[in-house]
């Protein structure tokens, strides 16, 4: 039997072992930035494109006018919306709102209003995007937990459900805010689901 020994100068080069551990924390940082990007990329995190100047929390521009042309009336609120695609996908929550959850009272719901998240140190509140509306204030107060029927929430829950994944109820935040719904999808998110209602 025949034995072959390599002296250290024939012998492949061993790889350094920091050349190793620095690829391995290159793949990781590049993995973690990727998902990093797709989901911020999702939800309400992402200002829609070209937007400059103040947003609301949920990354949409801020109108800061309630004369703005952007903005579009809104018969199931004081106040308006949003035009476009925000205002189809509103319009379509408040039309099934108004006939399937309870009667809308015009007067105790509102739309746009340029001000702070309420009780926020900081941060435009979504209804300075025209992205959000309350609905019957008067009767779900902010604050107040449980305030609809289950039957109600049964009914609303479907509407949300069909204009998934871009309209939030406020009864799911932390400090419940049930009279309040808002955009919380992307313009393209917003778009595909303005087009599946037909609008």
């Amino acid at each position: 039997m025949v034995t072959l020994q390599l002296t250290p100068a024939d012998a492949p080069p061993r790889p350094r072992r920091g050349t190793r551990l620095t690829w391995l924390v290159g793949v990781t940082v590049v993995l973690v930035a990727g998902i990093a990007l797709a989901l911020g990329t999702r939800g309400t995190d992402t200002a829609p494109t070209g937007s400059t100047g103040p947003v609301s929390v949920n990354g949409w521009p801020a109108v800061e006018s309630g004369d703005d042309p952007r903005l579009a009336p809104f018969p199931w609120v004081t106040g308006r919306v949003l035009d476009g695609d925000v205002h189809t996908v509103l319009l379509h929550v408040a039309e099934r709102f108004h006939a399937e959850v309870e009667p809308i009272d015009v007067s105790s719901s509102w739309g746009w209003a340029y001000r702070p998240v309420r009780g926020e140190d900081d941060g435009l509140s979504n209804h300075a995007s025209g992205t959000a509306v309350d609905f019957n204030a008067t009767l779900h107060p902010l604050g107040a937990s449980d305030t609809f029927t289950d039957a109600q929430l049964v009914a609303l829950r479907a509407i949300l459900d069909e204009v998934a994944p871009v309209v939030a109820w406020g009864g799911d935040f932390d400090r419940a805010d049930e009279m309040h719904l808002e955009i919380v999808g992307t313009p393209e998110e917003v778009a595909a689901v303005a087009a599946r209602l037909g609008g």
